[in-house]
């Protein structure tokens, strides 16, 4: 399994709504839930975005924004004379802040720019996705969803390529003696791994390994291990998956007290309460 598609297959983007919203006002204020991730993207004209702490970005036509969770945010148009100010607004449901890894960014957005390589890459898809959604016609919702989610894997592909992010799980991926380690973690969650082995994975030495590692995904290669698996975890009870004996054997825990006690102290609640 690559690189990016190991992450996927457990935390897979759904698109939920793909709309287009006009600005007029001077200053105006859009909501988006913290439960969903977002494509922001400038269909035409210019403003600025800002979030609380003072976080804010500049988008222009042909500009576009990942959010990896939603936030509320002041609207301020660029200039008073614009006739129309439109944005195109990608919803995702790509699981919670708390359990998506992909989600773990150093920065709260991502910006993509009209001329940055990535955009150009992604140049196709946003002509298909704008066509569809501005003139919508016979199955254009299912068409835009699909069309919008390979969008959002395509860019996840781009940053990982170019290393656009510098700090988490996407910045591990981008590196390919790290990736190497932690897809063998995604595949075989189950395996008793220990810091030795995963860097033979990697085909560094132990001491270069835990030092990259840590310094790339923010956690040692244990603490990410552990992670994973209750995340992997919460997302499966979440599915449905409620056999925390046959579970915790899958994720390589000897004891369902002991799965239960690493459960409750990474993820912060039993996971009997995920899904309630």
């Amino acid at each position: 399994m690559d690189r990016l598609s190991s992450v996927l297959s457990a935390f897979r983007p759904k698109a939920t709504s793909v709309t287009s919203l006009r600005f007029s006002r001077q200053r105006e204020h859009l909501s988006l839930s913290s439960d969903s991730s977002y494509w922001l993207y400038m269909i035409s004209g210019e403003l600025t975005l800002t979030a609380q702490g003072n976080s804010r970005t500049e988008l222009k036509e042909g500009d576009g924004v990942w959010l990896a969770s939603g936030q509320n945010m002041d609207v301020s148009l660029a200039d008073k004379r614009q006739f129309e100010t439109s944005i195109l607004i990608c919803e995702f449901d790509f699981g919670t802040k708390a359990l998506n890894p992909l989600l773990d960014l150093e920065w709260q957005w991502i910006k993509v720019e009209k001329d940055d390589g990535i955009a150009q890459q992604l140049l196709a898809l946003s002509t298909l996705l704008l066509a569809e959604s501005l003139q919508p016609r016979c199955g254009s919702q299912v068409i835009v969803e699909r069309l919008a989610e390979a969008y959002l894997v395509q860019m996840l592909r781009q940053f990982i390529q170019t290393q656009k992010i510098q700090l988490g799980l996407l910045a591990g991926l981008s590196d390919i003696r790290l990736a190497r380690a932690i897809v063998a973690i995604h595949e075989q969650p189950q395996q008793a791994w220990q810091v030795a082995s995963l860097a033979e994975e990697a085909g560094m030495s132990r001491s270069v390994f835990s030092g990259l590692f840590k310094k790339t995904m923010g956690m040692t290669p244990m603490a990410y291990l552990t992670s994973w698996r209750m995340r992997l975890a919460a997302q499966r009870i979440k599915n449905g998956d409620r056999n925390l004996a046959i579970l915790s054997d899958q994720l390589g825990y000897q004891s369902e007290a002991a799965f239960r006690r690493t459960f409750k102290k990474v993820i912060g609640v039993a996971p009997g309460a995920i899904g309630r």
